[in-house]
């Protein structure tokens, strides 16, 4: 039970393993000796995180990034970009997280994050953010944080690794970036933009009601186990 094999053991023997990201599945069906390993996505209540958004920009734009302590270093990926950014164009940083954040030259919002004003919170941004690194670690990644933005019918942008691509189709129901500079474009095309805004918010929306849901995950899972 404490051997450090644990998981490699219980992957190999398992007559089905369910796992959270394309990559993960294909290490897992490298292990596993039935080769019998699927793919699901994370999953998000639709009926809970609802779009609350006007798209307008009468009042000034709220971009938005949530996440923990462990995920901050995330979140640095972008800090020369809402600097340089906040040269350019007027907008709103809304971190909403479990630690406290600075950011000199940005208009910066910091919110503890609670369970209870979490939706709330969230229904605050008009547009949100995911980057992320290169690395082997990212390509596990389930991608949830850009379900839950899209949920809200929030146009998301997110760095184009691991399994982000297959939740965001580029200029259809979001944004995907590489480097800086596309960061740079697409957030101040953003904040400009609310029509485009509003047109990848209500995109990303369907999608996650077409594919994310609860209801929808849960009858991937219920398949499975039913086939047992």
């Amino acid at each position: 039970l404490k051997s450090p094999n644990k998981a490699k053991f219980l992957i190999k023997n398992a007559d089905h393993v369910i796992t959270s990201s394309p990559a993960l599945n294909d290490k897992c069906l490298a292990l596993n000796i039935k080769k019998k390993c699927t793919y699901i996505s994370c999953s998000i209540n639709a009926d809970r995180f609802t779009p609350m958004n006007n798209y307008s920009n009468k009042d000034i734009v709220t971009v938005g990034w949530t996440g923990t302590f462990s995920s901050k270093e995330y979140l640095d990926i972008l800090r020369d970009v809402f600097i340089d950014l906040s040269k350019r164009c007027e907008f709103k940083l809304r971190v909403i997280g479990n630690f406290e954040y600075e950011l000199p030259g940005v208009n910066l919002e910091v919110i503890q994050w609670t369970y209870k004003n979490e939706v709330e919170d969230l229904q605050g941004i008009d547009i949100g953010v995911y980057p992320l690194p290169f690395n082997e670690w990212v390509s596990g990644k389930s991608g949830l944080k850009a379900i839950q933005y899209m949920a809200f019918g929030l146009p998301t942008i997110a760095t184009e690794v691991g399994n982000t691509p297959n939740i965001i189709n580029h200029n259809m129901n979001g944004l995907l970036v590489k480097t800086k500079e596309d960061w740079m474009y697409a957030l101040e095309k953003l904040i400009k933009d609310s029509s485009l805004r509003r047109e990848l918010g209500i995109a990303a929306r369907a999608s996650t009601l077409d594919n994310y849901s609860t209801d929808v995950i849960a009858s991937n899972y219920l398949s499975i186990l039913k086939s047992k």
